[in-house]
């Protein structure tokens, strides 16, 4: 490295590099290949609902565009970081203060399951239905976060599975696939009317 590219503290420079840029553009790419996977799948329930303008499809796409743009937001922010210097490190603290650690094994399985029990929630939903999984993939994913409060995992389950319910299923009849094997075909439906009784 040259002296213009270091001050007296050590310091590197600020800007931008391939090598502080890695993590971020292989964040993004996960991201967006995740969903683009996602948006593939939503041509296996692409049917017309006659009271709902964008078809049983139509909440699952967009979800996939505000996951695009939300990946490709958080990559300009990271770009923008960089670019200004706020992520630099000196050599001596890079050398000294912040050695390189391998991941434990509890650690790679985590940052696994973060990315892969989507993917497997996504495959069985066509079979066994979105409403009988998702309280357990929301439970799941608490779990994979380290989140050992009972009460925390019972309420935040509660409250997310509850809010979609309440305004998915019961003021927007939001469709979403309910299973194509018995007796998971009929739960879903049951608790579709659940959620949609006194209507």
């Amino acid at each position: 490295m040259t002296p213009s590219q270091t001050n007296s503290s050590g310091q590197s420079p600020t800007g931008l590099h391939f090598e502080s840029l890695r993590g971020p553009l292989l964040e993004w790419l996960v991201w967006m290949a995740l969903g683009a996977l996602v948006f593939s799948q939503t041509g296996g329930f692409d049917q017309e609902i006659r009271e709902y303008a964008f078809g049983a499809d139509g909440w699952p796409k967009a979800l996939c565009i505000a996951l695009f743009v939300g990946a490709s937001g958080q990559l300009a922010y990271q770009v923008l970081q960089l670019s200004r210097g706020m992520t630099t490190v000196t050599a001596e603290a890079s050398d000294s203060d912040a050695p390189k650690v391998r991941l434990s094994g509890w650690r790679l399985v985590q940052r696994l399951g973060i990315f892969l029990f989507p993917l497997v929630y996504l495959y069985f939903i066509p079979t066994l239905g979105f409403y009988l999984l998702t309280p357990f993939f929301v439970l799941g994913m608490l779990v994979i976060l380290e989140v050992k409060s009972p009460l925390a995992l019972l309420g935040v389950t509660s409250v997310v599975y509850g809010l979609f319910l309440l305004i998915f299923t019961r003021f927007f009849y939001v469709a979403v696939p309910v299973g194509n094997v018995e007796p998971f075909y009929s739960w879903n439906n049951a608790i579709i009317v659940f959620a949609r009784s006194g209507l």
